[in-house]
Protein backbone atom coordinates (compact mmCIF):
# COMPACT_ATOMS: atom_id res chain seq x y z
CA UNK A 1 0.00 0.00 0.00
CA UNK A 2 1.53 3.22 -1.11
CA UNK A 3 1.58 6.49 1.35
CA UNK A 4 -1.26 7.87 -0.55
CA UNK A 5 -3.62 5.16 -0.01
CA UNK A 6 -2.35 4.99 3.68
CA UNK A 7 -3.73 8.76 3.93
CA UNK A 8 -7.14 7.38 2.45
CA UNK A 9 -7.08 4.33 5.09
CA UNK A 10 -6.46 6.52 7.50
CA UNK A 11 -9.09 9.01 6.61
CA UNK A 12 -11.98 6.42 6.53
CA UNK A 13 -11.08 5.12 9.70
CA UNK A 14 -11.47 8.14 11.91
CA UNK A 15 -14.63 9.89 12.42
CA UNK A 16 -13.08 13.02 13.54
CA UNK A 17 -10.40 15.16 11.78
CA UNK A 18 -8.94 18.02 12.89
CA UNK A 19 -6.67 19.98 10.50
CA UNK A 20 -3.67 22.49 11.20
CA UNK A 21 -1.64 24.85 9.04
CA UNK A 22 1.05 27.07 9.89
CA UNK A 23 1.01 30.54 11.81
CA UNK A 24 0.69 33.55 9.60
CA UNK A 25 -1.63 31.73 6.86
CA UNK A 26 -1.44 32.43 3.14
CA UNK A 27 -3.46 31.00 0.66
CA UNK A 28 -1.97 28.11 0.18
CA UNK A 29 -1.91 27.00 3.66
CA UNK A 30 -5.62 28.35 4.33
CA UNK A 31 -6.75 26.48 0.53
CA UNK A 32 -5.42 23.34 1.24
CA UNK A 33 -6.90 22.79 4.68
CA UNK A 34 -10.02 24.61 3.95
CA UNK A 35 -10.17 22.76 0.34
CA UNK A 36 -9.51 19.22 2.29
CA UNK A 37 -12.06 19.66 4.96
CA UNK A 38 -14.41 20.22 2.09
CA UNK A 39 -13.09 17.44 0.06
CA UNK A 40 -13.20 14.66 3.10
CA UNK A 41 -17.39 15.93 3.73
CA UNK A 42 -18.00 15.92 0.32
CA UNK A 43 -16.63 12.31 -0.68
CA UNK A 44 -16.93 10.51 2.80
CA UNK A 45 -19.97 10.05 5.04
CA UNK A 46 -19.65 10.26 8.67
CA UNK A 47 -17.14 12.76 9.02
CA UNK A 48 -16.86 15.69 11.64
CA UNK A 49 -13.78 17.48 10.42
CA UNK A 50 -12.62 20.71 11.82
CA UNK A 51 -10.05 23.42 10.64
CA UNK A 52 -7.87 25.33 13.56
CA UNK A 53 -6.14 28.36 13.52
CA UNK A 54 -6.03 31.77 13.90
CA UNK A 55 -8.48 33.78 11.99
CA UNK A 56 -6.83 36.24 9.35
CA UNK A 57 -9.20 39.07 8.62
CA UNK A 58 -7.14 39.76 5.68
CA UNK A 59 -8.20 36.21 3.87
CA UNK A 60 -11.21 35.60 5.84
CA UNK A 61 -12.72 35.30 2.12
CA UNK A 62 -11.54 32.04 2.00
CA UNK A 63 -13.34 30.43 5.16
CA UNK A 64 -13.79 31.06 8.57
CA UNK A 65 -11.78 29.11 11.20
CA UNK A 66 -13.77 26.07 13.56
CA UNK A 67 -13.84 25.78 17.10
CA UNK A 68 -12.04 23.22 18.59
CA UNK A 69 -12.07 22.71 21.88
CA UNK A 70 -9.37 19.92 23.35
CA UNK A 71 -11.47 16.93 24.59
CA UNK A 72 -12.38 16.77 20.72
CA UNK A 73 -8.60 15.71 20.07
CA UNK A 74 -9.18 12.06 21.71
CA UNK A 75 -9.60 9.92 19.59
CA UNK A 76 -9.29 11.85 16.16
CA UNK A 77 -6.78 11.89 13.59
CA UNK A 78 -4.79 15.08 12.92
CA UNK A 79 -3.75 16.17 9.31
CA UNK A 80 -1.02 19.30 9.58
CA UNK A 81 -0.65 21.07 5.87
CA UNK A 82 2.08 22.83 4.76
CA UNK A 83 4.13 23.46 7.48
CA UNK A 84 7.44 21.74 7.65
CA UNK A 85 8.68 22.47 11.14
CA UNK A 86 6.70 21.56 14.52
CA UNK A 87 7.27 24.89 15.86
CA UNK A 88 5.59 26.48 13.25
CA UNK A 89 2.29 24.56 13.65
CA UNK A 90 -0.65 26.78 14.92
CA UNK A 91 -2.21 25.72 17.47
CA UNK A 92 -0.26 23.19 20.58
CA UNK A 93 -3.16 20.83 19.88
CA UNK A 94 -1.96 19.19 17.48
CA UNK A 95 0.33 16.68 19.48
CA UNK A 96 -3.25 15.51 21.50
CA UNK A 97 -4.81 13.20 18.53
CA UNK A 98 -5.02 9.36 18.61
CA UNK A 99 -2.71 9.75 14.92
CA UNK A 100 -0.87 12.88 12.70
CA UNK A 101 -0.60 12.57 9.38
CA UNK A 102 1.87 15.68 8.12
CA UNK A 103 1.35 16.74 4.01
CA UNK A 104 4.12 19.67 2.89
CA UNK A 105 5.78 20.38 0.22
CA UNK A 106 8.82 21.99 2.04
CA UNK A 107 12.15 20.86 2.27
CA UNK A 108 13.29 19.72 6.25
CA UNK A 109 13.96 17.21 8.32
CA UNK A 110 11.30 17.62 10.96
CA UNK A 111 9.14 14.47 10.05
CA UNK A 112 6.63 14.66 13.02
CA UNK A 113 3.65 12.92 11.75
CA UNK A 114 3.10 9.35 12.13
CA UNK A 115 2.58 9.42 8.38
CA UNK A 116 4.62 12.05 6.86
CA UNK A 117 3.40 12.66 2.92
CA UNK A 118 6.58 15.40 1.74
CA UNK A 119 6.65 16.75 -1.83
CA UNK A 120 9.32 18.93 -2.47
CA UNK A 121 8.79 18.92 -6.38
CA UNK A 122 5.10 20.71 -5.82
CA UNK A 123 4.37 24.21 -6.10
CA UNK A 124 1.75 24.38 -3.60
CA UNK A 125 0.14 21.81 -1.20
CA UNK A 126 -2.98 22.72 -3.14
CA UNK A 127 -1.44 21.32 -5.72
CA UNK A 128 -0.81 18.09 -3.93
CA UNK A 129 -4.47 17.60 -2.28
CA UNK A 130 -5.64 18.55 -5.85
CA UNK A 131 -3.65 15.42 -7.67
CA UNK A 132 -4.29 13.18 -4.17
CA UNK A 133 -7.99 13.70 -4.03
CA UNK A 134 -7.71 13.45 -7.88
CA UNK A 135 -5.97 10.04 -7.68
CA UNK A 136 -8.96 9.10 -5.41
CA UNK A 137 -11.62 9.24 -7.73
CA UNK A 138 -13.28 11.67 -5.55
CA UNK A 139 -15.15 14.91 -6.85
CA UNK A 140 -14.90 18.38 -6.45
CA UNK A 141 -17.14 21.20 -6.13
CA UNK A 142 -16.74 24.55 -7.61
CA UNK A 143 -16.10 26.02 -3.65
CA UNK A 144 -13.55 23.59 -3.80
CA UNK A 145 -11.58 24.45 -6.58
CA UNK A 146 -11.81 27.97 -6.14
CA UNK A 147 -9.87 27.05 -2.60
CA UNK A 148 -7.33 24.93 -4.19
CA UNK A 149 -6.63 27.28 -7.16
CA UNK A 150 -6.11 29.98 -5.11
CA UNK A 151 -3.63 27.93 -3.28
CA UNK A 152 -1.82 27.51 -6.46
CA UNK A 153 -1.88 30.90 -7.44
CA UNK A 154 -0.55 32.25 -5.30
CA UNK A 155 2.50 30.19 -4.11
CA UNK A 156 3.72 30.28 -7.66
CA UNK A 157 3.15 34.32 -8.03
CA UNK A 158 0.44 33.12 -10.93
CA UNK A 159 2.83 31.01 -12.31
CA UNK A 160 6.19 33.20 -12.28
CA UNK A 161 8.34 31.07 -10.08
CA UNK A 162 10.75 28.35 -11.01
CA UNK A 163 8.52 26.07 -8.21
CA UNK A 164 6.21 25.06 -11.77
CA UNK A 165 6.02 22.22 -13.56
CA UNK A 166 3.82 19.98 -15.67
CA UNK A 167 1.68 18.88 -12.81
CA UNK A 168 1.48 22.46 -11.48
CA UNK A 169 -0.44 22.79 -14.54
CA UNK A 170 -2.39 19.95 -14.78
CA UNK A 171 -3.71 20.63 -11.23
CA UNK A 172 -4.52 24.32 -12.51
CA UNK A 173 -6.18 23.38 -15.80
CA UNK A 174 -8.32 20.54 -13.90
CA UNK A 175 -9.79 23.12 -10.86
CA UNK A 176 -10.19 25.93 -13.87
CA UNK A 177 -12.15 23.64 -15.75
CA UNK A 178 -14.89 23.19 -13.40
CA UNK A 179 -16.20 26.86 -13.40
CA UNK A 180 -14.23 29.38 -11.23
CA UNK A 181 -14.97 33.11 -10.95
CA UNK A 182 -11.25 34.05 -11.71
CA UNK A 183 -12.28 37.75 -12.04
CA UNK A 184 -13.63 37.44 -8.24
CA UNK A 185 -10.58 35.60 -7.36
CA UNK A 186 -7.86 38.06 -8.51
CA UNK A 187 -9.83 40.74 -6.93
CA UNK A 188 -10.15 39.00 -3.56
CA UNK A 189 -5.98 37.69 -3.94
CA UNK A 190 -4.66 41.09 -5.06
CA UNK A 191 -6.75 44.04 -3.87
CA UNK A 192 -4.83 46.09 -1.37
CA UNK A 193 -5.98 48.52 1.57
CA UNK A 194 -5.15 52.08 1.71
CA UNK A 195 -2.82 51.46 4.70
CA UNK A 196 -0.95 48.61 3.00
CA UNK A 197 -0.27 51.06 -0.03
CA UNK A 198 0.50 53.63 2.31
CA UNK A 199 3.13 50.87 4.64
CA UNK A 200 4.72 49.87 0.92
CA UNK A 201 5.71 53.69 0.19
CA UNK A 202 7.43 53.30 3.94
CA UNK A 203 8.87 50.70 2.35
CA UNK A 204 10.94 51.95 -0.65
CA UNK A 205 11.68 55.19 1.26
CA UNK A 206 13.37 52.65 3.59
CA UNK A 207 14.96 49.99 2.50
CA UNK A 208 18.77 48.89 2.31
CA UNK A 209 20.92 47.09 -0.09
CA UNK A 210 24.53 45.84 0.42
CA UNK A 211 27.47 45.66 -0.92
CA UNK A 212 26.58 42.32 -3.24
CA UNK A 213 23.07 42.87 -3.21
CA UNK A 214 20.42 42.12 -0.33
CA UNK A 215 17.98 44.76 0.27
CA UNK A 216 16.08 44.73 3.24
CA UNK A 217 13.64 47.32 5.61
CA UNK A 218 13.09 46.94 9.45
CA UNK A 219 9.45 47.45 10.87
CA UNK A 220 9.37 47.92 14.73
CA UNK A 221 6.03 46.85 16.37
CA UNK A 222 5.07 51.01 16.33
CA UNK A 223 6.04 51.52 12.51
CA UNK A 224 3.43 48.59 11.94
CA UNK A 225 0.60 50.08 14.50
CA UNK A 226 1.00 53.44 12.69
CA UNK A 227 -0.12 51.49 9.48
CA UNK A 228 -2.26 49.64 10.49
CA UNK A 229 -0.81 46.47 10.25
CA UNK A 230 -1.91 42.89 11.08
CA UNK A 231 0.04 39.76 10.15
CA UNK A 232 -1.76 39.10 7.19
CA UNK A 233 -1.55 42.51 5.52
CA UNK A 234 1.95 42.93 6.28
CA UNK A 235 2.73 39.88 4.27
CA UNK A 236 1.39 42.21 1.40
CA UNK A 237 5.12 44.27 1.73
CA UNK A 238 7.37 40.87 0.91
CA UNK A 239 7.13 41.38 -2.43
CA UNK A 240 7.86 45.29 -2.81
CA UNK A 241 11.21 44.91 -3.24
CA UNK A 242 10.96 42.64 -5.88
CA UNK A 243 12.12 43.00 -9.52
CA UNK A 244 14.75 45.73 -8.81
CA UNK A 245 17.85 45.36 -10.71
CA UNK A 246 20.74 43.76 -9.19
CA UNK A 247 18.80 42.95 -6.10
CA UNK A 248 19.57 39.28 -5.53
CA UNK A 249 18.04 38.52 -2.24
CA UNK A 250 15.28 40.71 -0.42
CA UNK A 251 14.18 40.60 3.11
CA UNK A 252 11.52 41.65 5.23
CA UNK A 253 12.09 42.21 8.96
CA UNK A 254 9.09 42.42 11.20
CA UNK A 255 9.15 42.99 15.32
CA UNK A 256 6.18 41.32 16.91
CA UNK A 257 5.03 39.90 20.61
CA UNK A 258 7.53 38.77 22.95
CA UNK A 259 10.41 41.04 21.34
CA UNK A 260 10.42 38.32 18.28
CA UNK A 261 11.87 39.37 14.98
CA UNK A 262 9.80 37.70 11.70
CA UNK A 263 11.92 37.54 8.43
CA UNK A 264 10.54 36.61 5.30
CA UNK A 265 13.56 36.02 2.62
CA UNK A 266 13.42 35.94 -0.95
CA UNK A 267 15.77 35.24 -3.38
CA UNK A 268 16.21 35.22 -7.11
CA UNK A 269 19.29 33.03 -7.04
CA UNK A 270 20.80 32.11 -4.28
CA UNK A 271 19.73 29.45 -2.31
CA UNK A 272 18.50 31.01 1.24
CA UNK A 273 16.52 27.94 3.15
CA UNK A 274 19.85 26.70 4.88
CA UNK A 275 20.66 30.27 6.18
CA UNK A 276 16.82 30.56 8.10
CA UNK A 277 16.86 26.69 9.41
CA UNK A 278 19.85 28.10 11.64
CA UNK A 279 17.70 31.21 12.96
CA UNK A 280 14.68 28.74 14.08
CA UNK A 281 13.08 28.99 10.37
CA UNK A 282 13.43 27.07 6.94
CA UNK A 283 11.13 26.56 3.58
CA UNK A 284 11.63 26.55 0.16
CA UNK A 285 15.59 27.31 -1.15
CA UNK A 286 14.48 30.53 -2.61
CA UNK A 287 11.51 31.41 -0.35
CA UNK A 288 11.84 31.10 3.43
CA UNK A 289 11.13 32.37 6.97
CA UNK A 290 12.97 32.60 10.48
CA UNK A 291 12.24 33.67 13.88
CA UNK A 292 15.15 35.80 15.61
CA UNK A 293 15.04 37.07 19.37
CA UNK A 294 16.65 40.56 18.83
CA UNK A 295 17.69 42.35 16.76
CA UNK A 296 21.47 42.41 16.71
CA UNK A 297 20.63 39.08 15.07
CA UNK A 298 19.45 40.58 11.97
CA UNK A 299 23.16 41.49 11.38
CA UNK A 300 24.24 38.57 11.48
CA UNK A 301 21.46 36.99 8.86
CA UNK A 302 22.17 40.02 7.17
CA UNK A 303 26.11 38.86 6.64
CA UNK A 304 25.34 35.56 5.98
CA UNK A 305 22.94 36.13 2.67
CA UNK A 306 25.33 39.13 1.82
CA UNK A 307 28.19 36.55 1.99
CA UNK A 308 25.73 33.86 0.03
CA UNK A 309 25.40 36.78 -3.41
CA UNK A 310 28.70 37.36 -2.69
CA UNK A 311 29.71 33.31 -3.90
CA UNK A 312 26.71 33.47 -6.19
CA UNK A 313 28.13 36.48 -8.21
CA UNK A 314 31.16 34.53 -8.17
CA UNK A 315 30.31 31.12 -9.62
Amino acid sequence: MNLQQQILEKIKSYDKIVIHRHISPDPDALGSTLGFKQLIQDNLTGKDVRVVGYQEKNLEWLGKMDAVEEAFYQGALVIVMDTANSVRIDNKNFSKGAFLIKIDHHPGEDHYGNLNFVDTTAASVCEMITHLALGYGWTFSEEVAMLLYSGIISDTGRFLYDTITPKTFEAAKYLFSLGINISELNRNLYKKPLNVVKAQAYVLSNFTVTENGVAYFKMSKEIQKEYGLTTGTRSLLVDVLANIEGILVRVCFFEQEKDQIRANIRSEGPLINQIAERYDGGGHPKASGAMLSKWEAVDDLIAELDLVCQYFYEE
